[in-house]
């Protein structure tokens, strides 16, 4: 069995459900002669001067598979060979935290339930992953209840978290507002995706960023927020909490992995050997930076007491990634952190080079000579079962 988990689809009905006033503000898909879904008009966006969304339709368009259900299975069960997938949203041009909250649960909701009627149209073979509005926590919290209600067995949020409020994307876990969602979720026992939505303002938008291409450093902010999930202590409040990583690769885990687990169990270093220093307090066991007293805005107190674990240990305990089967750090990224933190994802029907590497993933995971067949059928849907709790 192989279960894809990363997939995405447009569903034509995702915003039938909006009615009244905000029915007059939601977005209406646009089709062209061929049946390809082109653009969405969406007069509710009030987009923020400055930002750099993706407009619809987004990546696959040219696939009539991205909206017809029908044509999409045709490929699974005849090109693909792939027996069960997760179907995220499409979320380019439509969706983002920026969006008037009330409006946004209203089209998460509407569009949850046109995923619902696909997944039981194809039960057994679609699995669908809720849609929250993470600008509105309590209507979040009330649509994580609502999916676990009706058989999801995940949701999907923005790796990053920006809103009209802070529009530059903040990281999830150093938001303390958005800790009774993660609570939830750890009640409900939901993993929790994370996936890049181009909606808004991100790091590399600021001006010493944009100015003279210096953008090439600005920080990865999707792996600050998967970063601040532990660093901020929250993984140490909420432990049973899994989330997947999407969409990124595996090259950079080891690197990112070594260099936290050696920076964050460092000995202190105080270079003005003052007691009122924030790193002069000689009971701290490990410190992330070789700070001065004057650039330390924060005393050390506040973020040494968290992360009690090394870095290694939540992401071998808290976090799964989908894999890329053409990257040659694949097996390396295996052997790192065990074959059971990776899950067979395609991205269907995205773009990839050449637009066929969708129809190779299955191939290529086959013929991989690195990868031991145990490893493999982890990877291929043994974790996915375990994970999502699925009937195999």
């Amino acid at each position: 069995m192989i279960i894809d988990c990363d997939t995405h689809l447009m569903p034509k009905d995702a915003f039938d459900g909006v009615s009244g006033s905000l029915g007059l503000r939601k977005p209406r898909l646009q089709f062209n002669q061929d049946g390809l879904y082109v653009d969405a008009d969406f007069p509710g966006h009030v987009p923020i001067p400055g930002t750099s969304p993706l407009g619809a339709p987004g990546s696959g368009a040219m696939f009539r598979s991205l909206w017809d259900v029908e044509a999409r299975m045709i490929d699974y069960e005849k090109r693909l060979g792939i027996d069960k997938h997760f179907i995220l949203p499409q979320f380019s041009g439509w969706w983002s935290y920026v969006l008037e909250p009330e409006l946004a649960a209203h089209m998460a909701r509407s569009h949850n339930q046109a995923m619902l009627r696909i997944a039981k149209e194809f039960a057994g073979k679609i699995l669908a992953v809720a849609l929250v509005a993470l600008q509105d926590v309590a209507a979040a919290i009330r649509e994580l209840e609502w999916a676990k209600e009706n058989g999801f067995k995940t949701a999907v949020l923005d790796k990053v978290f920006p809103v009209r409020e802070h529009p530059y994307g903040e990281p999830l876990g150093s938001r303390r507002e958005l800790w009774p969602f993660f609570q939830k979720a750890e009640e409900l026992d939901m993993p929790l995706y994370l996936h890049n939505v181009q909606h808004g303002h991100r790091i590399s938008n600021l001006p010493p960023f944009q100015r003279d291409g210096l953008y090439v450093f600005a920080p990865q902010e999707g792996q600050m927020s998967l970063v601040s999930l532990f660093t901020s202590g929250l993984l140490d409040v909420y432990p049973k909490l899994q989330f997947i990583y999407t969409e990124s690769g595996t090259s950079f885990i080891k690197p990112l992995v070594e260099r936290l687990d050696k920076i964050l169990e460092a000995p202190p270093v105080d270079y003005d050997d003052q007691e009122e220093s924030p790193l002069g307090n000689g009971m701290l066991s490990k410190v992330g930076e070789k700070l001065r007293r004057a650039r330390a805005i924060l005393p050390a107190s506040q973020f040494l007491e968290k992360n009690i674990k090394p870095a290694s240990y939540y992401f071998k305990n808290n976090f799964s990634f989908t894999i890329e089967t053409e990257e040659p750090e694949l097996s390396e990224a295996i052997e790192f952190l065990g074959a059971e933190r990776f899950l067979f994802a395609t991205d269907y029907p995205h773009d990839d080079p050449g637009g066929r590497m969708k129809f190779q993933d299955v191939e290529l995971l086959k013929k991989h000579r690195k990868i031991s067949q145990e490893d493999k059928e982890l990877i291929r849907w043994k974790n996915a079962v375990r994970l999502f709790h699925l009937d195999s």
